[in-house]
Parts: C-alpha cells; structure tokens; sequence
C-alpha cells in the first residue's frame, strides 16, 4: 500500500493511484466490465455501430469517469467530520466568542464515508444519446486526528496516520477500480469550512 500527503491541490487519483496513466487504469477496469460493455444497448442496435467502435466507445466513456477522481480529497473527508458532536459543539462554543479557538482530539480511528452517483454523458454528433451511471464510493480510515475550530468553522486539520480506499462501480454491478493508499494530511483551510450548528447549547436530560 503506498503512503502520500494530502496536501494544497493534492486531488484524489494522485493520493490513490499515483501517476498511473489513464491507459493504465483503464486497462484495470476493462475485464470488470458487464459482458455487453458500457454502451446503452439502443446506441448499438439503432445506429448499427461496429463491435469496434463499441469497444473505443467504452475506453472513452472509462477514461472520462477517470475525472470523476481528480478532486481535492479533503473536503470530502471534512465534509464527513463535520457530523461529529464534538466538533458540532466546539463550532458553537466558538462562534459565540471570537477569538476563541478548540482543538477537538479524535484518538479512536474513525471512519468518513463518502459515496457519490456521478455521470457520463455520451453524444453522438454533438446530440445526447444516453448518460451511462457509475458508483463513486471513497472511504477514509483516521487515527490521532487534531481538528482546530474558530469562528464556527474548521481552520486546520492534522491527521498523523490514515487509510484511504476508492472503488468505482457499475450501478448494482461489479466494481470496475479499486484502490487504497496510506495518508496523512497537515492542511490549514483556507477559506476555513464552516460547521452548520444549532446556537443552542445541547440540553441533556
């Protein structure tokens, strides 16, 4: 498993996958296919396109959702912290008095799932002829995690070891990509990401 830091422009594929080329990944998805591949069966049957021209259809249509993976990774990851209770309360407490900044600990691993529906949109002279689905589902394993809050918003994140994983799969289908990497990630946020919170303090019966 290969181990990166998520820093400034860092996007997902690079922390995943590394500089592997869009020949390469693609090549990994190919035997995952469905056995009719990628092309919605009325494009075949109504244009009567070669079993060829299939078959580069489906590359483009695999090295287009390539892109879907090339986001920064860490607003996914803190999009999911910002669930948890403990930084939910230090939003409040900090938004409430300015100036003031909590450091909120995250000692047992956590785990952020992120899951996404993204498309491909296929054109055929220029005209819209089908969108094809795909299954983005990335999850990050944390350890030892120091999140800085101020002003109600996240201002820092230092996570000193985690455990990313990115599968990308046919809807109801087989997983077509796979990948995991090791990470850490020492990031001030810059606009910081505020954490919607009710102002009232919790009440506890």
């Amino acid at each position: 498993m290969t181990r990166t830091e998520i820093v400034t422009r860092s996007t997902l594929r690079a922390t995943v996958f590394g500089q592997q080329s869009d020949d390469a990944l693609t090549s990994r998805m190919k035997p995952h296919l469905p056995p009719a591949g990628m092309t919605p069966d009325r494009v075949s049957t109504t244009r009567a396109v070669p079993r060829s021209a299939l078959r580069l259809i489906d590359s483009r249509i695999l090295s287009t959702a390539l892109r879907f993976l090339d986001q920064d990774p860490c607003p996914l990851l803190l999009a999911g912290l910002k669930k948890y209770r403990a930084l939910a309360e230090a939003a409040r407490v900090t938004a409430a008095a300015p100036g003031r900044e909590e450091v909120v600990m995250l000692v047992d691993p956590y785990r952020v799932i992120s899951e996404h529906r993204p498309e491909v949109a296929l054109l055929i002279d220029g005209t819209e002829v089908a969108r094809i689905g795909f299954d983005l589902r990335i999850a990050f394993g944390m350890c030892e995690t120091a999140v800085a809050v101020r002003l109600g918003a996240i201002d820092s994140v230092d996570c000193e070891a985690g455990a990313v994983s990115v599968d990308l799969s046919v809807p109801g289908g087989e997983k077509l990509l796979h990948g995991e990497a090791e990470y850490s990630v020492r990031r001030e946020l810059r606009p910081p990401i505020v954490i919607p919170v009710d102002p009232r303090p919790e009440r506890r019966l």
